[in-house]
């Protein structure tokens, strides 16, 4: 059967899209070795995190440093290591996407007779990706917030960032993060936001399509096996979510003396919010799987009584003359198919996919549980509970 090919000049990438990733880009962030990326990477950290800090040791003095900005762990963990980590995450998402617009040509998957609609719903995809609109949205969005907190009767909690103000007013270095470090932030994590919004309606579009798929592939889903590793590929942007929420939680620890135990309901609706932002996607082929299954089945079971009959009318024969044994093979081929398609799952969720996302959001919060259970206490209770 010929395979239809990918035209080469058609960047096939969905997250490179945005006012902030094209900036990035124009640095040659994709073009060059790993080693410029993470130079880059950092100069970007410094260019958003480096001015906090010496603006405010400068306007507080050592002691109210150390006290309000170097303990707002909330600050370190957004500048320091959310960000360089959703800036990578594109790289592997991006080249995961391309391997799988790749499979789904180079499998059958997408042929002569379903490929337009399959373009269409890439070109769709990729034309949002490029939306002036969504960046001019997004612009006003982040500053337009800190318009209503400066006007606005709500003002900023200590927690959030206690350096933020000084003698109520905005410090110099808060004056650098509400017009540039958090800006580039928020953008950064609306565009992972809204990058996972396009490819969950992307895959919902394609879900719809005829895809050439078969109950018998030993991937047991149908062939769609490729994309659960697709999924996997946003591990990071899940773990970069948690992480600004359970940082959030430490800093509430740290200046408004809360315990973690006061927000379980955080965790789980945390918990709850990325299991459906990330497994989500792979949800929308349940009624295809579904579809496919009961179509292979049916179709074995008509095509099956010709053989059954065939067979009964050459074993009879055989057993009144004793000549012409008949063939078996076709049997053990036909229960092979029934067996195999009887034991097709119609979810591409499993338990690799699960554990995934659900350390995403759960490992970022075991150094806030250690502020209250030392880790050393929990190993020394282990221990003796198992060895005492």
């Amino acid at each position: 059967m010929e395979r239809l090919v990918i035209p080469e000049f058609k960047d096939y990438a969905f997250v490179p899209g945005g006012l902030l990733w094209k900036l990035i880009d124009k640095a040659g962030f994709e073009r060059r070795g790993n080693h410029f990326k993470i130079i880059l990477a950092i100069i970007f950290v410094m260019l958003c995190w480096l001015p906090l800090a010496w603006l405010s040791f400068y306007q507080f003095g050592w002691s109210q440093f150390f006290q309000l900005f170097l303990r707002d762990v909330a600050t370190q963990v957004r500048f320091i290591f959310v960000f360089p980590l959703l800036l990578f995450a594109r790289t592997f998402v991006r080249k995961r996407f391309k391997e799988t617009i790749q499979i789904f040509y180079d499998s059958n998957i997408i042929d002569q007779h379903n490929h337009i609609q399959f373009e269409k719903n890439v070109d769709w995809l990729l034309r949002w990706r490029n939306s002036w609109i969504v960046d001019i949205l997004f612009v006003i969005l982040v500053y337009y917030s800190f318009y209503l907190r400066e006007t606005g009767p709500s003002i900023l909690p200590d927690f959030y960032a206690p350096w933020l103000r000084y003698e109520n007013k905005l410090s110099a270095a808060g004056w650098w993060y509400v017009l540039f470090s958090l800006p580039l932030l928020q953008l950064l994590l609306y565009r992972w936001l809204y990058n996972i919004v396009t490819w969950i309606i992307f895959l919902w579009k394609t879900s719809k399509i005829d895809l050439k798929l078969s109950s018998l592939h030993p991937d047991g889903v149908g062939g769609l096996g490729f994309l659960r590793y697709t999924q996997l590929s946003f591990f990071p942007v899940a773990l970069g979510f948690s992480s600004v929420v359970a940082a959030g939680m430490s800093n509430l620890i740290i200046f408004s003396g809360a315990s973690m135990y006061d927000f379980a309901v955080l965790v789980g609706s945390l918990l709850l919010f990325v299991m459906l932002l990330f497994i989500l996607p792979l949800l929308v082929f349940l009624p295809l799987l579904a579809s496919v299954k009961r179509k292979y089945f049916f179709e074995y079971s008509k095509d099956a009584w010709d053989f059954a009959r065939t067979y009964e009318k050459e074993l009879k024969d055989f057993y009144e003359t004793g000549k012409n044994r008949p063939d078996t093979s076709w049997h053990v081929d036909l229960i092979g198919s029934f067996e195999k398609t009887d034991s097709m799952g119609i979810l591409l969720i499993d338990k690799a996919v699960l554990l995934c996302f659900v350390c995403a959001v759960l490992l970022p919060f075991i150094p806030v549980l250690a502020q209250e259970i030392p880790l050393t206490q929990v190993i020394k209770t282990l221990i003796s509970r198992f060895l005492g």
